[in-house]
C-alpha cells in the first residue's frame, strides 16, 4: 500500500462522523468533485423499495417526509410513460420482472442484509423483501469495474462485505464513473450500484442535527427509502 492511498484512508477513516446512532455521514472532495455519503447500520435501519405505480412519480424529499424515513434516494431506470425499467420488489412483492441480456445490477434487501449481484446471477428467493435493478455496478469483491467515461451527476448505493451497512452516495456536480468507482474501492466498500443518474439523481437525509437535500429535476416513479427498524 502506497503512502499516499494510506493517508487518504486514514483521512477518510476520520472523516466519518456519527448523526444518530447507526447513521454516519462523510464528505470527500474528489478532484473537485463533491460527493456525500450516508451510511447506515441495517441493524437499526431498514432500507425499503418504494413503487409507485405506473405513470405515478414522486420526488424523494416527499417520499422521506410521507413514509416517516431517514432518508430517500433514486431508484431505477423508467421510460418517457415513467414506468419502472427492470426488476422491482417491494414489499416481497414482484412488481416488474427481471430484465434479461443487460450489464446491470440488482440491489437485493433482505430481512437479514443487503447484497448487490449481476443481474444474471440474481434468483428469485421467497426472502427477498425489495429489490432494484439498475447499474452498472461499480465494484465488485471490492475491485472497481472498468466503464464507460462519462461526467454526469450521479447517486448510488455500496455495500460492506458482510452486507451489513448500507451507505447512499451522491454527486450533485458531476463525476466521472470511474472516478466514483475508485474513490468507494479506496474507502473500503465491497460493492456498489449506480441508480438512476442525470436529472434523476436526489437524495434526502434528515437524521438528528444532519440533512442533506439534493434535489432531481423531477419526481421519480421508484425509490430507496430507509426508515428506523
Amino acid at each position: 500500500m502506497t503512502s499516499i492511498l494510506l493517508v487518504s484512508l486514514l483521512a477518510a477513516a476520520a472523516g466519518w462522523k456519527t448523526a444518530v446512532p447507526g447513521v454516519e455521514t462523510l464528505t470527500v472532495d474528489e478532484s473537485g468533485d463533491r460527493v456525500s455519503l450516508v451510511r447506515f447500520d441495517l441493524g437499526r435501519y431498514r432500507p425499503e423499495v418504494v413503487f409507485l405505480g405506473p405513470g405515478d412519480v414522486k420526488t424523494a424529499a416527499t417520499l422521506r417526509r410521507e413514509r416517516s424515513a431517514v432518508a430517500a434516494i433514486n431508484g431505477g431506470f423508467f421510460d418517457e410513460g415513467r414506468h419502472a425499467l427492470g426488476l422491482r420488489i417491494a414489499g416481497g412483492k414482484t412488481m416488474t420482472p427481471l430484465r434479461k441480456g443487460v450489464d446491470w445490477g440488482v440491489l437485493v434487501l433482505r430481512k437479514d442484509g443487503a447484497a448487490i449481484v449481476h443481474s444474471r446471477e440474481f434468483r428469485p428467493d421467497a426472502r427477498i423483501e425489495g429489490a432494484i435493478q439498475v447499474g452498472p455496478r461499480l465494484l465488485a469483491r471490492g475491485a472497481p469495474l472498468k466503464l464507460k467515461p462519462q461526467e454526469a451527476r450521479r447517486s448510488a448505493v455500496a455495500l460492506d462485505g458482510e452486507g451489513r451497512t448500507l451507505t447512499l452516495a451522491v454527486c450533485e456536480s458531476g463525476i466521472d464513473a470511474n472516478r466514483l468507482a475508485s474513490l468507494l474501492a479506496r474507502l473500503g466498500f465491497d460493492s456498489a450500484l449506480l441508480l438512476d443518474g442525470g436529472a434523476s439523481t436526489q437524495i434526502s437525509v434528515a437524521a438528528g442535527s444532519f440533512s442533506l437535500d439534493v434535489p432531481g429535476m423531477y419526481g421519480v416513479p421508484d425509490a430507496l427509502v430507509v426508515r428506523p427498524r
